[in-house]
């Protein structure tokens, strides 16, 4: 075999040429475009599984602050709402605009769109606070004290029944208020009090409704009804034998003849200085000489002490000159002095 040695030389300078060309290639390492290659990251698409996605995430607005011009940073991800059981994507919830810079007034944004079912809420205030006022505090005051009512003692006068009201309890009973008793168990009358009833002190009362003409005993009650407070109730009555003291008179003052009518009007006088309370008097009338009563008639009279009272006579005529005896008699109680119970003489 003949070699060509001019061909050879030309092979063997190829060859030297591409091992130092990747000589140079090893050290200076790649080029540009090779660069650019090797920073890509080649997409590689699974053979055994199927990607799905569930949800798309919705482009952000920059939120706005209160001053003109400006633009709040982008807030961060808002927290997302959970996904509906149909599987729709959830809704994410704004986050919160940023406070305003010191000494600006936020400007409000635009009103929150409201989904299907939602309601609106009401916007709430806050309150500015103020200075606390210190509040008057009442100061606690003790239990009124009561008074205690009871009954020391028991008197006449007059033919009218006393009493002494005492005040054993530690409060008294103001002037002016009415205190009630009863007396023979009956609810009598209401006496007032002229000056108040300090606790310690008594006071004496003369019942002007209630009268004795003869010895009895008696009870009395101060406030039977419980109507005044007081420490305690059952101390109030107490039973007494009273007699009277003045011998009840009742006489004829004198007889009259009515000028209209005729009727007999007789006067009967009560001279004592004690009261005549519903006493029963008879008037009896003789005509002339008779000895039988013309006329008989029965009176319950009041008269006060000194005092007098005209009843008029039925069933005889009062004529002029006709002569005439009239009795007069207190049955109920028994009069004093029958003396002064009988008048005689001609009618004028």
């Amino acid at each position: 075999m003949t070699l060509r040695w001019p061909l050879v030389g030309s092979l063997l300078a190829l060859l030297a040429g591409a091992g130092l060309a990747a000589l140079v290639l090893a050290v200076c390492g790649p080029g540009e475009d090779e660069s650019a290659t090797a920073g890509r990251t080649p997409t590689r698409t699974a053979v055994s599984r199927t990607v799905t996605v569930t949800r798309t995430p919705k482009a952000r607005t920059p939120v706005t602050t209160g001053t003109p011009g400006r633009t709040s940073p982008t807030p961060a991800r808002a927290a997302r709402t959970a996904t509906p059981s149909s599987g729709e994507p959830a809704e994410e919830t704004p986050a919160p605009p940023p406070p305003p810079p010191p000494g600006e007034t936020p400007t409000p944004g635009p009103a929150p769109t409201l989904g299907p079912g939602q309601t609106p809420l009401a916007p709430t205030t806050t309150p500015t606070p103020h200075p606390s006022t210190p509040q008057a505090t009442a100061t606690p005051t003790p239990s009124a004290l009561l008074p205690d009512l009871v009954l020391l003692d028991m008197f006449v006068s007059n033919d009218r029944i006393g009493v002494i009201v005492g005040n054993e309890g530690e409060g008294e009973l103001p002037g002016g208020r009415e205190v009630g008793f009863l007396v023979r168990g009956v609810l009598t009358e209401t006496e007032t009090l002229a000056a108040p009833l300090l606790p310690g002190t008594s006071v004496s009362m003369v019942l002007e409704n209630q009268a004795i003409y003869s010895p009895e005993l008696v009870l009395a009650v101060v406030d039977p009804g419980n109507l005044i407070a007081e420490e305690d109730n059952n101390n109030n009555g107490m039973a007494k034998q009273l007699v009277p003291d003045v011998a009840l008179d009742l006489g004829v003052q004198g007889v009259y003849r009515a000028v209209d009518t005729n009727r007999l009007l007789v006067v009967i006088r009560n001279p004592t200085p004690a009261p005549a309370l519903q006493v029963t008097v008879v008037v009896t009338v003789y005509t002339g000489s008779a000895t039988e009563p013309t006329t008989m008639s029965t009176y319950l009279l009041t008269i006060e002490p000194n005092g007098f009272d005209t009843v008029q006579v039925p069933g005889v005529a009062a004529l002029p000159g006709v002569h005439m005896r009239v009795v007069v008699e207190m049955t109920e109680p028994e009069d004093a002095d029958p003396g002064n119970n009988v008048w005689e003489g001609d009618i004028s």
